[in-house]
Order: C-alpha cells, then structure tokens, then sequence
C-alpha cells in the first residue's frame, strides 16, 4: 500500500471513529442537553480529529484553487516564439481549453499553438500545492519527449503568477533555468511570457502567448 492510499484508510477509520464516539457520548441524553462532563481533548495533532482536519486541510481546495478559475474555458491564443535569442520571432495562431478535473483541484489544459515551424500541441495540468504554499504546473508537449515542471507564487494582489521551472536544452546538453509570469489582465485576458538564458546568461522572452477567451 502506498503512503497516500494508507492516509486514505486512515482517514476513512477516523472519521468512521469519529462519528461513532459522537453517538455513543450522545445516546441516553436529552436531546440539547449533557450531564456528563466534556472528555478531555488529546493534545493538537495527535488525536483522530485533529489528523483528519489536517489532511483535509491540505486535501481540500481553497483561496488559491479559486484564482485558477479564471483559466478556465475556451481561447484563442496569440503566440510568439524565438528559438534562440538571435533567431528572428515566429508567429501563430492557436486555441486551448482548460476545464476542472478531480474535483476541482486541478485545471486541464487542451493546448493547440498553431505551426511554429512544426506542429506545436501541448497538454498542461496546474494547481496549487497547500503543503508547498505555491501553484504548480506540469506541460508536455510535441516539441520534447520531456515533462517540464514548475512552481509559482502569486504576486501584485493575485494579478500575477510568478513562476520558474528547468528544462533541458538538447543543443547544450545542459539544463537550463526558465522564469515566467501568467499576467491575469481581467477575467477575459491573460498573457504568459517565458524567459530563459542566452548562451552569455543574459535572458531573452522564448515565448509570449496572449489568451483571449471565446465569446458566444
């Protein structure tokens, strides 16, 4: 069994436990009344109860899961590519679509960028880790056999989502660092750049993309 099925079970026994306790310490009283004295609650974090609000805690989505909301739905995307930082920019344009999945804590996303020299479709899967306090990203796409990840944190009131990630470069051999930020204009606009090094280390934008949701 693995780590997160035996939280799994250990969480369903406690609740089972839980709900059990409660009815026996209620059975034989008035209803709205208790002549027996309250049991002496274990100290936090050791009890059934407190294991469980923890897990759920972290289990459950919240504030952050909200902002990704606003990804969600159908766009038309405007894309702008550079290879390298001398290479000219290339241009294309393409639709996504993102939906929720797992009940609401992660947002898929169905990605088509167009023709950037080759065909360019992707698939993505963000969320927001409550144990890491950041949002995260998983992309794959037709241009690698590798799966990029990242991690972000939410700046300017929650209008920006600041992110960094390592790729690697199959011309250099190495891996490289990669920083980003998905600005959210207004609940039908958002523009992601990506920005990695040169071969000097000075940063050029690899790719802009604008999303421009669908109407109708």
């Amino acid at each position: 069994m693995t780590s997160r099925m035996f939280l799994l079970a250990l969480a369903v026994v406690g609740i089972t436990t839980l709900a059990t306790n409660r009815v026996n310490s209620q059975e034989g009283e008035p209803a709205g009344q208790s002549t027996s004295q309250p049991a002496a609650k274990p100290a936090a974090g050791n009890d059934s109860e407190s294991m469980i609000d923890t897990w759920v805690s972290h289990a459950m989505p919240g504030e952050h899961h909200r902002l990704l909301e606003k990804l969600t739905g159908k766009w038309n995307l405007a894309v702008k590519y550079k290879m390298n930082a001398e290479s000219p920019v290339v241009e294309s344009e393409g639709t996504c679509e993102r939906r929720w999945i797992l009940g609401n804590r992660f947002v898929l996303e169905e990605f088509d960028g167009g023709n950037l020299a080759l065909p360019f479709q992707g698939m993505a899967i963000y969320g927001y880790d409550t144990f890491e306090k950041k949002y995260t990203s998983i992309w794959v796409d037709t241009t690698s056999s590798a799966v990029t990840t990242s991690l972000g944190t939410c700046q300017d009131g929650c209008k920006v989502i600041a992110f960094t990630g390592r790729h690697g470069d199959p011309w250099s051999g190495v891996k490289k660092n990669s920083r980003g930020f998905t600005r959210l204009v207004d609940d039908n606009k958002h523009i992601l750049q990506l920005y990695e090094p040169d071969k000097d280390g000075k940063e050029f934008m690899v790719l802009q993309i604008v999303y421009t949701r669908k109407t109708g």
